[in-house]
């Protein structure tokens, strides 16, 4: 990775967009994604709304992201992976200039 340490926001589209391209690219066996609402199960007669700004579906979420990109981040080669370097470091993903493909260790 070019820089140490970084820190970057990214919504859930992101994270679908990171999984596809490494199922696309990569030789590893992506991890799947948290879902999306979980809520959205429940028939929409017993439910107010689909649940995904509830503050415990929030943190359920997230700390499954999290889990996510740790076992992609921590996998030697999903490493070398572009999408990934561009997921962690970049401040946005330019989805019309990204071309997939390996990065080289320097």
């Amino acid at each position: 990775f070019r820089l140490k340490e970084c820190s970057v926001r990214r919504r859930y589209s992101d994270f679908e967009w990171l999984r596809k391209e490494l199922e696309r690219d990569s030789k590893i066996v992506v991890p799947s994604l948290p879902s999306k609402a979980w809520q959205r199960q429940v028939p929409a007669f017993l439910r107010r709304d689909d649940g995904i700004f509830e503050d415990e579906f929030i943190e359920e979420r997230r700390k499954g992201l999290e889990q996510f990109i740790n076992k992609v981040a921590g996998h030697p080669l999903a490493q070398n992976e572009r999408s990934l370097h561009v997921f962690l470091q970049d401040t946005t993903i330019d989805h019309d200039k990204y071309v997939p493909g390996k990065v080289r260790n320097s």
